[in-house]
């Protein structure tokens, strides 16, 4: 075996893997098949090392000896044949060389006479294939034989092999690593940038080694210094590659020079993708190809542990990996950003248009699919799609941006608007907006640039940073203005109207209101029309005149419930029921909002479900139970209070005035109607 290399760190749970598959065998007396198990990984993961390690300290279990191959599968021009290993094997187990046979298959019968019933050890590292390792498998069943590769060697399956995946460390003991191999008392002061130094060797022992051994042989630099080097990345393979050795990006050279064109190709474009994520849609987008062959090309990598497979379907880069790939000339490269930022706007327009089927959009690419079946079954599943991808299509927005494919951006910003609205992500809708506000002034598109501020302004309203939402509206009716947008123009007054509301002022909401249901009614869109007498309704309810909030709300629900719109009509109905149970209808109150929280359940939405839990409370406070309100209201904040935002300060405000009143009756009732 060769020498267990120093500082070798955690790897745990595959240590005990390799118990496992070896006792497992011990115990299987009835099974004459020796246990064979496959480590798998990328190059410069440890799998040697994992399984050197393991050898060495469990060699008194094999009293007939140890055995070590290096088959060199990676590096194609000096792979060993398995004749030539086990004709080294037979020779190690004391076969005289003129008795070895020259053909492989009777090497191969001579090695299981041979073997037994030996307690034998076998270590066969860097394979690249099962039909290279099979010929090395000894016939007893006291037999172990650990295989290293890159490859899954799915073959190996019908042997009975086992398969360990190998990762890179965890940070803890990535970190662990460089300060064993540096020494505690020189980092002591300078965890972060050890921290720092490990994430930027994507936590690969290899890389970690190199970077701790130039480190304990320049005493004097501060790991700070190491980690300003390798920040630059077109430089850091170099800086990580070992003196005198192979270097990181000849390791990755050799992996990618096995692969068939197709996915070397896929290997070269994908490493553009700017998500984390690399899913199949997305791949074969970038590379024009079908959905089959885009799955077919990613898993070739997987199996070559150049891509890991996270989930069905969604696969992800090593960091150094995708350094090394993008390092790789092809010119098409340049084209995949744009390439794959279009397959999520298309993707993101259907899954919007099952979420809130009739909202009105500046980007053409809804009319491509008006007559085509919906891509999710519910609004539900189509959320959770968007909620799952936000990260990626936030870094693909991005990067469209940087790379000024402004008329891209800006859409995809739009298309942010029904996942925002129902999981508020407040941070992360600011900051997309503010690119996407960019994004359409430079490409001097002024709708584009009115319905984005205006998408703005609603998380400011929500936040209750109304001058903030103010500003973006303001200028939302001028640019709407100068571009003929009259509907643009009315979203903007409508929510002029909410922050005028949300300051208390109601009677000038009510007007702002009233001007946009007018545009509204000129452009016949009913579902408009609907909303503006509810928000008419709401202000009028909380400003106290309950008569003439009513007459709005219950136009409002009449107009959706003709035009089909069943959340437009859930919204509305936590209002009426509040006049109704102020009026001492509480039956009909708690039936109207039980058939409003039966949509909002399969809205997907928590913010839209808090909502009918806080006019659950509001009715059973008036109702005297206090005990039913609490929990409505603790139930409520569980849902929405980590999103934040002014409906969530409410809700606190509320419950915190419900327990003032339990603990001092005389206290005043809380407002209502929010």
């Amino acid at each position: 075996m060769p020498p267990v290399p120093a500082y070798f760190t955690s790897r745990t749970a595959e240590l005990e893997a390799l118990d496992s598959a070896a006792a497992g065998r011990e115990d299987a007396s009835a099974d004459r098949s020796p246990a064979v198990t496959v480590v798998v990984g990328p190059g410069g993961v440890g799998k040697t090392a994992l399984a050197v390690t393991w050898a060495v300290r469990n060699a008194g279990r094999f009293p007939s000896g140890q055995l070590y191959a290096d088959l060199r599968g990676f590096s194609p021009e000096t792979a060993v044949p398995p004749e030539d290993a086990l004709g080294a094997f037979l020779r190690a187990l004391g076969v005289s060389p003129e008795r070895v046979p020259v053909e492989l298959a009777e090497q191969a019968a001579l090695f299981r006479t041979t073997t037994a019933g030996m307690r034998l050890l076998l270590v066969v590292d860097n394979a690249i294939s099962a039909a290279q390792v099979r010929p090395l498998i000894p016939a007893s069943s006291g037999c172990v034989v650990v295989v290293t590769s890159r490859l899954r060697l799915d073959g190996l399956h019908a042997e009975g092999a086992r398969f360990v995946d190998m990762a890179p460390l965890p940070e803890k003991h990535a970190v662990e690593l460089l300060t064993r191999s540096v020494g505690e008392s020189r980092v002591a002061g300078e965890l972060s940038d050890v921290t720092t130094l490990a994430a930027l060797c994507g936590r690969l022992p290899i890389a970690l080694r190199v970077a701790g051994a130039r480190l304990a042989s320049r005493p004097t630099w501060p790991v700070a210094r190491m980690v300003a080097e390798l920040r630059d990345e077109r430089l850091r393979l170099t800086k990580l590659s070992p003196v005198g050795e192979a270097s990181l990006t000849a390791t990755f050279d050799s992996s990618y020079s096995a692969l068939s064109p197709h996915a070397a190709r896929l290997y070269r474009l994908v490493s553009e993708y700017p998500g984390l994520t690399v899913e199949v849609g997305a791949a074969a987008a970038a590379l024009r190809v079908s959905g089959t062959e885009a799955a077919d090309g990613l898993q070739e990598l997987a199996d070559a542990s150049l891509l890991e497979e996270i989930r069905e379907g969604g696969y992800r880069f090593h960091d150094l990996v995708r350094l090394h790939a993008r390092a790789l000339p092809d010119d098409e490269r340049f084209e995949v950003v744009p390439r794959i930022a279009t397959w999520y706007l298309h993707r993101m327009t259907r899954a919007n248009m099952v979420v809130i089927p009739m909202r009105w959009r500046v980007s053409t690419v809804r009319a491509r699919y008006e007559d085509s079946p919906a891509l999710f079954a519910t609004g539900a599943e189509a959320l959770e799609w968007l909620d799952e991808r936000l990260p990626d299509i936030i870094a693909v927005l991005e990067e469209t941006s940087a790379l000024r494919q402004d008329e891209l951006a800006w859409q995809l910003c739009e298309a942010l608007w029904e996942l925002f609205l129902y999981r508020k992500h407040y941070q992360l809708w600011i900051r997309t907006h503010e690119a996407g506000i960019a994004a359409a002034h430079r490409c001097a598109h002024a709708i584009a640039e009115a319905r984005l501020r205006c998408q703005l302004a609603r998380a400011y309203l929500d936040l209750g940073r109304f001058e903030a939402a103010e500003s973006e509206c303001l200028k939302a009716v001028e640019l709407a203005k100068g571009a003929g947008s009259r509907h643009n123009e009315s979203v903007a007054l409508d929510q002029l109207g909410m922050a005028a509301q949300g300051r208390g002022d109601f009677e000038r909401a009510v007007e702002l209101f009233g001007q946009s249901l007018v545009i509204e009614g000129e452009l016949g869109i009913d579902r408009g029309v609907a909303q503006r007498h509810r928000r008419i309704g709401e202000a009028f309810l909380q400003a106290g005149r309950t008569a003439d909030a009513a007459r709005h709300l219950r136009l409002g629900q009449e107009l959706f419930k003709d035009i089909g719109d069943v959340k437009g009509e859930a919204e509305l109905t936590l209002s009426l029921a509040r006049i109704d149970a102020r009026a001492g209808e509480i039956t009909a109150a708690k039936r109207e909002l039980e058939r409003a929280a039966a949509v909002f359940d399969e809205s997907g939405s928590a913010v839209y479900q808090s909502d009918v839990l806080v006019a659950f409370a509001e009715v059973a406070e008036l109702e005297g139970d206090f005990g039913a309100a609490r929990g409505h209201l603790i139930k409520a904040l569980d849902l929405c209070g980590p999103t934040g935002g002014l409906r969530v300060e409410r809700a606190r405000a509320r419950l915190a005035a419900l327990d003032a009143r339990r603990d001092h009756p005389q206290q005043p009732e809380p407002a209502s109607g929010e």
